[in-house]
């Protein structure tokens, strides 16, 4: 599929109104709608997953007593509310064990916001299964490309920047505008209130603020559609004009990231998918880790130290010792090595607060050293084992399981919605909304999906 631009060279909002207003998902490439719904899919499954989460259920308690009539499903908390909430909440649950997608390159998570926005609108204006996967589609695309634009070289940003934070917005404002049929006018309008609220900054990681900011921007960019819709107004130029998004959030943007090859190329083919839930740079760590225990029986009694050479990346995000918490855990390196060398799994169970205050992993970790190497790709690691007594064994992975190059596979995919929303909404109902999930394309009402996942 290929635009045309009859829009100004410069003139960057339009060009992305123009593709948005012109896709068609029948147009979309074979590839493209796939990694579409495998988007939707594992998202869904996060969602339900971490939809009974103590901070989840901290925010509804405290939010819900102001909310308005229930028109939107609340997924996996058996309810239902107003849009607003319905969205804030939803997004939180997809987000808050850190499992939901990353995109390789940007390191932003496209699918939470965009998704929980998308299923809000389709509950109150009915959608088809393939209006609501363009609108997702849609959605998603423009997350990764500004944050691309942004923060990925030749770009020039700042890390402590959240991009899902501050560039999910836009997603999810398109993505409901889309279904509510907005407009050109209305369309970029929505898109500017969206980016006029962006927010999110990478400090608050390790606390429920780091699953409150994808959050926040969804429900920024459906409340951003709505206002459109009633004719609300804002900048056209709040990507491009003198004193917006790309200007306050990028030293040096790169517009080409963003506006170039548009329904050519699409960014959504370079998402990915956690099969651990943690920092994704933390991956090929953990992977390492499983492959030396598997390889050579490792005991974790026997080993005398444990050296790392990571990516810069992981040095930056995730170069936290001894985590107190289950927040914190997400995004500690070497929590995630002592508890994967002693259990030799690493899942929720390994996230949780007895895990991650057990004495025996606790004092492991100061038996390992990690050092940043900057020709170590951000999917791969190097790990190597002293024993007591001498000798050692070393595993580098390349490209480790999710990434890029070595993406999971649907059945992965699917074993992983299964570990996350059985203990959530049972055995029965998880194969049911598997079954469901995989066939979205073929519903007459995506609603019925959300209603079915309460």
């Amino acid at each position: 599929m290929s635009i045309a631009f009859a829009n100004a060279a410069g003139d960057v909002t339009s060009k992305l109104t123009d593709f948005v207003l012109a896709a068609r998902w029948d147009e979309l490439p074979e590839a493209v709608r796939r990694e579409t719904l495998r988007s939707f899919v594992n998202i869904l499954g996060c969602t339900i997953g971490g939809a009974r989460h103590e901070a989840v259920d901290m925010a509804d308690r405290a939010l819900v007593a102001y909310a308005g009539p229930p028109h939107a499903t609340v997924i996996g908390r058996g309810r239902k509310s107003d849009a607003l909430h319905a969205c804030l909440i939803n997004c939180f649950g997809s987000s808050v064990y850190a499992y939901d997608d990353t995109h390789a390159e940007a390191v932003v998570h496209p699918s939470g916001p965009v998704a929980a926005a998308t299923l809000a609108v389709a509950e109150l204006w009915p959608a088809s299964g393939k209006d609501a996967l363009l609108a997702f589609a849609l959605g998603v695309e423009l997350v990764c490309r500004l944050s691309k634009a942004i923060s990925v070289s030749p770009a020039k940003g700042s890390v402590a920047w959240s991009q899902t934070g501050i560039a999910a917005g836009i997603g999810a404002a398109v993505a409901a505008a889309r279904l509510l049929r907005l407009d050109a006018g209305r369309l970029q309008h929505a898109i500017g209130i969206a980016l006029s609220q962006a927010s999110g900054f990478r400090v608050m990681h390790a606390t429920m603020v780091s699953s409150l900011m994808p959050a926040q921007a969804a429900q920024t960019g459906l409340r951003a559609a709505l206002l459109a819709a009633r004719g609300f107004t804002a900048s056209l130029v709040g990507l491009e004009g003198k004193y917006g998004f790309l200007e306050v959030f990028a030293e040096q943007p790169h517009l080409p990231s963003l506006v170039g090859g548009l329904g050519e190329h699409f960014e959504i083919l370079r998402n990915t998918y956690k099969p651990y839930p943690c920092g994704i740079v933390i991956h090929p760590i953990i992977d390492a880790c499983l492959q030396l225990r598997r390889e050579h029986s490792i005991d974790a009694a026997n080993v005398e130290s444990v050296r790392i050479k990571a990516s810069p990346g992981a040095m930056a995000l995730c170069d936290r010792r001894n985590p107190q918490n289950e927040l914190q855990a997400h995004v500690s390196l070497y929590h995630w090595t002592a508890a994967t060398l002693i259990r030799g799994t690493a899942g929720i169970a390994e996230l949780q607060d007895a895990t991650v205050r057990d004495p025996a992993i606790a004092a492991f970790q100061d038996r390992v050293t990690c050092t940043g190497d900057a020709g170590i790709a951000a999917d791969a690691a190097e790990v190597t084992i002293g024993l007591r007594g001498g000798g050692s064994h070393t595993c580098r992975i390349e490209h480790c399981i999710g990434s890029a190059s070595n993406p999971m596979t649907d059945a992965q995919l699917g074993d992983k919605f299964r570990a996350l929303a059985e203990p959530v909404v049972g055995a029965r109902r998880t194969h049911e909304l598997i079954d469901r999930a995989w066939t979205t394309e073929e519903a007459a009402d995506i609603g019925d999906l959300a209603r079915a996942a309460a």
